[in-house]
């Protein structure tokens, strides 16, 4: 089976993917065409090929009213360019990030390079995602799209929901495929044999101090700038700022212009705070997640990442945004804060837990058994069973 899998491959998504792929299905070639440029590292080798879009660095996006658009014609053209390039030959081509270029591709030009094709949503592409920036005219393109694939494989029902809604033709396309975590395993032993304690002292925060997680990567869709500006406004919080330490992973998707404005902001106000910048292994996410008492994720959106189920299964605090699809957290009981906009309520709702942290602490210590633990080893069949049956094409997809 030979795979082309096109998407944002700067992320640990990606590495563990492609990795649990391979070994469960050794006679699989797996190529990469990543949409954005890699930062970082991410081990890659279980891949054949990687390619990356080469106007990932352009800066073409900067120019005002026409930038986005030229950049979608070139991403159009550069994704075109590699499939004719040796004339590739794919069984499936594995969309993993529905942007505007890719709902723009001429499908006819895809069918001659692959024999199915499948699609993946993050969540976010039906409000954020637009074409000549118009969210209709993406929807209207995306529609198109929908009817053409021949699979669509999602991690949540929230998505498989919104898509039977709105998109009838994909009912019968729907598959849910779960992503893993790779420290599940990992997180089971620290949680039995460590402290919150003790892992803040490995980060060099002092153990009596409540430790706050933004977001889980360097992107601005974790909206790190308004969650400090609404925070910095409050005059409660300021008051108590000294009992919290901000802990910001931004070593994935790391923009050091970025990463500089929320420097500044904590510096100017005085918030006591840790940048990560450096990649982090396997052990040592573990260990952020077992330090973090509360997790602010108020991210424009998400696909039910597997940073988040991290948390729950290290007894951190969660606050999320009522946007987000995350209903299954609610339907499986678990213990977190909801809000419904980036507002004075996050204050008041930092003050409040801070107030009570170690009773706040003793409500989430079950989410982890509530929740269970999937590791990539669990959930890459689902991902596989995908594949095999679109390329049989013995059953329709449920």
């Amino acid at each position: 089976m030979k795979v082309l899998l096109v998407g944002q491959a700067g992320s640990i998504f990606f590495e563990h993917y492609t990795k649990h792929l391979k070994a469960s299905r050794k006679d699989t070639n797996i190529d990469i065409f990543s949409i954005d440029k890699i930062n970082g590292y991410f081990d890659l080798s279980s891949c054949d090929n990687v390619d990356i879009n080469p106007w990932s660095n352009s800066s073409i996006t900067k120019i005002k009213v026409l930038g986005r658009m030229i950049y979608s014609f070139l991403t159009i053209i550069a994704i075109i360019r590699f499939l004719q390039k040796g004339k590739k030959q794919y069984d499936i081509i594995h969309f993993k990030w529905l942007i505007t270029p890719i709902v723009l591709l001429p499908f006819f030009i895809l069918r001659k390079h692959s024999n199915k094709i499948v699609a993946s949503f993050w969540g976010g592409e039906f409000t954020t995602q637009k074409v000549l920036y118009s969210s209709t005219l993406y929807n209207f393109f995306l529609k198109k799209f929908i009817n053409q694939v021949d699979a669509i494989a999602n991690s949540g029902d929230a998505v498989c929901d919104y898509m039977k809604k709105n998109f009838s033709k994909a009912n019968s396309k729907l598959h849910i495929a779960k992503y893993g975590s790779s420290i599940a395993e990992i997180l089971e032993e620290m949680v039995q044999n460590e402290t919150k304690q003790e892992n803040k002292k490995y980060f060099g925060v002092d153990d009596n101090q409540i430790t706050i997680s933004v977001g889980y990567s360097g992107k601005a869709i974790h909206q790190h700038l308004n969650i400090l500006q609404i925070l910095i406004d409050s005059t409660d919080f300021q008051k108590y700022r000294d009992k919290f330490t901000f802990i910001f992973p931004v070593s994935r998707s790391y923009n050091s212009s970025y990463v500089n404005q929320i420097r500044e902001l904590l510096t100017q106000h005085k918030l006591k705070y840790k940048i990560l910048e450096q990649q982090m292994g396997d052990f040592e996410v573990a260990r952020l997640r077992m330090a973090t008492d509360i997790m602010i994720q108020l991210s424009k959106f998400d696909g039910r990442s597997a940073s988040i189920i991290e948390c729950f299964l290290a007894g951190s605090i969660v606050i999320s945004g009522s946007w987000l699809p995350y209903e299954l957290f609610h339907k499986k009981g678990l213990h977190f804060y909801e809000l419904d906009a980036i507002d004075e309520k996050l204050p008041d709702l930092l003050l409040k837990i801070g107030n009570n942290i170690d009773a706040e602490l003793d409500k989430c210590k079950d989410n982890k058994n509530k929740w269970g633990f999937d590791t990539w080893e669990k959930v890459i069949p689902g991902w596989i069973s995908v594949y095999e049956k679109v390329l049989t094409d013995k059953s329709e997809l449920n």
